[in-house]
Order: structure tokens, then C-alpha cells, then sequence
């Protein structure tokens, strides 16, 4: 009965847990969607005069924080239920 609170929680966060690591995936295709579309529409920008900062700095951030995420996630997981600690390094 003690253990109701503790158990909710861990529910709580692992709902959270997932949540933030579906957002990640989302990212990371969004991300190579937009590298694919820049690849391909390369020349037509080009020609239009437009820049590509934005979407490089879009990219820039989207890749590191997407994967990263993702291998963290994959690690808690790999943890949880091996019950081993997960060390990178």
C-alpha cells in the first residue's frame, strides 16, 4: 500500500520517457526529410537567390538533440531490463 505513490510515478515517467523519445524519432525524420529536400532543390535555390542558413541551423540542432535522445533512450531502456548499468565510454 506504501508503494502505490512510488509506483505511480514510475509509470508517470516512464509515459514522459517515451513521449520525449517518440518526439526525438519525429525529429529525426523531420530532420532528414528537410536534408533530402535541400539535396534535391539545391539548384533552384540557388538560382532564386536563396540562402540556406536557416535550415542549416535548423539541421545543426535537430541531429545532435534528435539522436541523442534517442541513444539515451535506448540505453535506459537496455538498463531497465537487463537490470546491468549502461555505461557509454
Amino acid at each position: 500500500m506504501l508503494l502505490i505513490p512510488v509506483i505511480v510515478v514510475s509509470v508517470g515517467l516512464m509515459f514522459a520517457l517515451a513521449g520525449l523519445a517518440a518526439a526525438a524519432l519525429v525529429l529525426l525524420i523531420v530532420a532528414i526529410g528537410v536534408t533530402i529536400w535541400l539535396c534535391r532543390n539545391r539548384e533552384q535555390r540557388r538560382a532564386d537567390g536563396k540562402t540556406n542558413v536557416g535550415w542549416v541551423v535548423f539541421l545543426v540542432i535537430a541531429y545532435p538533440l534528435s539522436v541523442g535522445y534517442l541513444v539515451f533512450f535506448v540505453l535506459l531502456m537496455i538498463s531497465t531490463f537487463t537490470g546491468e548499468s549502461v555505461t557509454v565510454g
